[in-house]
């Protein structure tokens, strides 16, 4: 799918790692999102792919999970991406992809945001 990058603002919180995704976890997505993804015209692996190239900001997901977000202005264009370590791989799982609401990221712990 890709690789999370060094990034300055973010390795305190992230190591440079392969990103995978399975073709189910991509139906999951498409399925729970078919609607909000129509809308902007992507795919769901285009969906994914656009937040790994975009985050800006980090926070604690559930369990050792982080969540990758693209925080936009606009309140209602914020997409997030959840990821889990297989440390045995040096890889990260995307677990779930999703556009949110910043009233569903400001009740998570954030852990690092990229400054403007």
């Amino acid at each position: 799918m890709g690789r999370i990058r060094r990034n300055s603002w973010a390795n305190s919180v992230l190591g440079a790692y392969d990103v995978m995704v399975s073709e189910q976890e991509l139906v999951h997505i498409h399925n729970r999102h078919a609607t909000e993804l129509q809308r902007i015209g992507m795919t769901a692996f285009d969906f994914v792919k656009f937040i790994l190239d975009n985050y800006n900001a980090i926070y604690k997901g559930s369990g050792t999970s982080f969540l990758l977000v693209v925080k936009r202005p606009v309140l209602s264009s914020q997409a997030a991406i959840e990821l889990t370590v297989i440390s045995r791989k040096n890889q990260y799982q995307i677990k779930t992809a999703t556009p949110v609401k910043t009233k569903q990221i400001v009740t998570k712990k954030a852990l690092c945001e990229k400054q403007r």
